[in-house]
């Protein structure tokens, strides 16, 4: 009697602690999965450890977000949301495509927000503002807003902070020789980041003129 109240002691305690081993991988992950948000207008986040683009915030959007909570998020901040269209008589989105956030129908900072089939952001650009840009929008540039290191790389931008800031690149893309604009693309899957630059007219393809794109989408496995 004795030694089967022994081995059923080792055997509770054995699951006990299987399962403790297991609420720690559950806890995990769900930490993970509820890590807080960076949000680029008051925190650095190129001197943020350990993020991807699924902790990403811009404005209060990020990926995910529904059209219902993108149209409450731009209401809260007075934000005018713009669809495609010719300039000047652009559509008001309607949560598909590819949208502009401005903070009216012609004073935008930068922020492209692209809609997936279930009308929910799927990818978010930050273009830079051009320094030959009229006086008023290079103010509301959104890049001017942002902190440290992240405002760096969009007004100081050049290949040796690139990889300073992101590391070695995944994969890069040329445009096709037939395209009348050449353009490079620095693919960070496991970040969810795609960084687009196109050189400009005098100086190396990557500097501080260069016309720059800050994608973000979906994080995936390294190809």
């Amino acid at each position: 009697m004795q030694t089967a109240k022994l081995i059923g002691a080792v055997l509770l305690s054995v699951g006990i602690v299987q399962f403790s081993a297991k609420l720690g991988t559950c806890q995990t992950a769900a930490s993970k999965d509820a890590a807080p948000g960076v949000e680029m207008t008051e925190s650095d986040l190129l001197s943020t450890h350990g993020w991807n683009s699924r902790q990403v915030r811009v404005l209060g959007f990020r990926l995910g977000m529904s059209w219902p909570e993108v149209q409450e998020q731009a209401r809260g901040r007075h934000l005018s949301l713009v669809g495609e269209g010719v300039p000047g008589r652009e559509p008001a989105c309607a949560g598909s495509g590819s949208c502009e956030v401005c903070e009216t129908s012609d004073l935008c900072g930068g922020l492209f927000l692209d809609f997936g089939t279930n009308r929910d952001i799927v990818e978010m650009s930050i273009a830079k503002v051009p320094e030959d840009a009229a006086k008023e929008v290079r103010k509301n540039a959104l890049q001017r807003r942002f902190k440290g290191a992240t405002r760096d790389f969009f007004e100081k931008y050049s290949k040796e902070l690139r990889l300073k800031l992101l590391g070695p690149e995944s994969r890069k893309e040329s445009a096709p020789p037939e395209d009348l604009i050449r353009g490079l693309a620095f693919l960070y899957p496991e970040l969810g980041v795609v960084i687009r630059v196109t050189s400009c007219p005098s100086g190396p393809p990557e500097s501080p003129c260069s016309d720059l794109h800050l994608d973000f989408m979906p994080p995936g496995p390294p190809r």
